[in-house]
């Protein structure tokens, strides 16, 4: 028995390749689109690789996940490649009245630079909305990166503060400090729940990959390395295919009936550009803007030739599915199709989020599924007696 796996996103690739190791037969259906689709590597300015992917990369421990289970460490295949982890710079944040402040990942760090930039009595409103996200993020592991139970009750949307928005959180902080909580989302009206991301940098620290110098890298390197997976574990990679999918990894939108008619649409995706500037910057840089109506992200990485920049401008966005769906209410938040039902679906359009952590997560969750509907057996990492077959030599 052969199952398939249709949609070549990062979710697509991660649940083939757990799958795989997990001892099936696995095809996985591209529909002609690039392995990654998205977050595959691209010829960029100067002849330089480069990619959509945000380049500080969050909450690596799900990239360590996903090869572990797919039949070895992340890190072998790193050092194979002469690549390893550094801590990203603290993002650099502007304001139309011209305020700037660096955040750090750190509480007590942040607290700091908060009350230099806008004083005490901001910083005490900052930590207590940092502090109250501990609860926020064990009840989102709960529901949707770790676990897929439902949102039932009221109580079970307050801890996931769907009962509040981003602007809700906002106007607790003193302006322009608000924009930094409220650009996390499509509107002020984005469920607080969005506020997690602040969380998941301050728990896990901002990533790099950078080379033997010390030189930041394309983050779509780990696309490469999760493709070489792929072909190591005997996955088959098709571009038809006209079997049912057993995990079905497309954006929501190529489904048309699983989101309703009054649900949220297709989400708006930033412009991405990328130059080659002159002059030089020591590790990588990121700067973001929130002077204008939406935010502007700029990343800097030294390259040779100059510096490579790559700009997430949100001013003027574009509908794609394959950025996952809008998120401008809590409603729209529920109405997310869910991981596990009839047909188990992973991708950006997932409870879990757009993120490329939160992709891998909705992957795992599909998979860990349709492994015990199959077998009988129950993967999660909750079962400490789970242990896979040997691999072959």
């Amino acid at each position: 028995m052969t199952l398939t796996v249709r949609g070549p996103s990062i979710a697509g690739m991660a649940a083939a390749a757990r799958l795989a190791r997990l001892g099936h037969r696995v095809r996985l259906v591209t529909d002609g689109e690039a392995l990654g689709t998205r977050w595959a590597a691209a010829p960029g300015p100067g002849g330089h690789l480069v990619d959509a992917l945000p380049q500080v990369i969050s909450l690596p421990a799900t990239w360590r996940d996903l090869f572990k289970k797919s039949g070895g460490h992340l890190q072998a295949e790193l050092n194979r490649a002469r690549l390893g982890w550094a801590e990203a710079p603290a993002a650099v944040h502007r304001f139309a009245d011209g305020t700037v402040v660096t955040l750090p990942t750190g509480r007590g760090a942040q607290h700091r630079a908060v009350a230099t930039a806008f004083g005490a009595g901001a910083a005490a409103r900052w930590r207590n909305l940092v502090d109250g996200l501990d609860g926020l993020w064990l009840a989102y592991r709960r529901h949707a990166l770790e676990g897929v139970a439902p949102v039932t009750t009221r109580e079970q949307r307050r801890s996931l503060w769907l009962d509040r928005s981003l602007g809700d959180l906002a106007a607790d902080l003193p302006a322009p400090l608000g924009r930094v909580v409220t650009d996390l989302g499509d509107s002020p009206g984005s469920p607080g729940l969005l506020a997690v991301r602040l969380h998941v940098e301050q728990l896990f620290g901002r990533w790099q990959l950078v080379d033997a110098d010390g030189v930041p890298q394309r983050p779509s390197v780990l696309v490469d390395l999760l493709a070489a997976r792929l072909a190591e574990r005997g996955v088959e990679v098709v571009e038809r295919g006209t079997s049912t999918p057993d995990v079905d990894c497309r954006p929501a939108r190529a489904r048309t009936s699983l989101v309703p008619a009054r649900g949220p649409g297709p989400a708006p995706a930033p412009q991405v550009v990328h130059e080659l500037r002159e002059g030089t910057v020591e590790g990588g840089a990121e700067t973001v803007d929130h002077s204008g109506r939406r935010p502007v992200t700029t990343w800097l990485r030294p390259a040779p030739g100059g510096v490579l920049a790559t700009v997430h401008d949100h001013n003027a966005p574009t509908r794609d599915p394959a950025w996952g769906l809008e998120t401008r209410s809590a409603r729209h938040w529920l109405r997310r199709p869910p991981v596990v039902s009839d047909v188990l679906r992973a991708s950006a359009s997932s409870p879990a989020g757009a993120e490329p952590w939160a992709e891998l997560g909705s992957a795992a969750l599909a998979v860990y599924e349709l492994h015990e509907r199959l077998t009988g057996e129950d993967p999660r990492p909750t079962n400490k007696d789970f242990r896979p077959g040997r691999l072959g030599r």
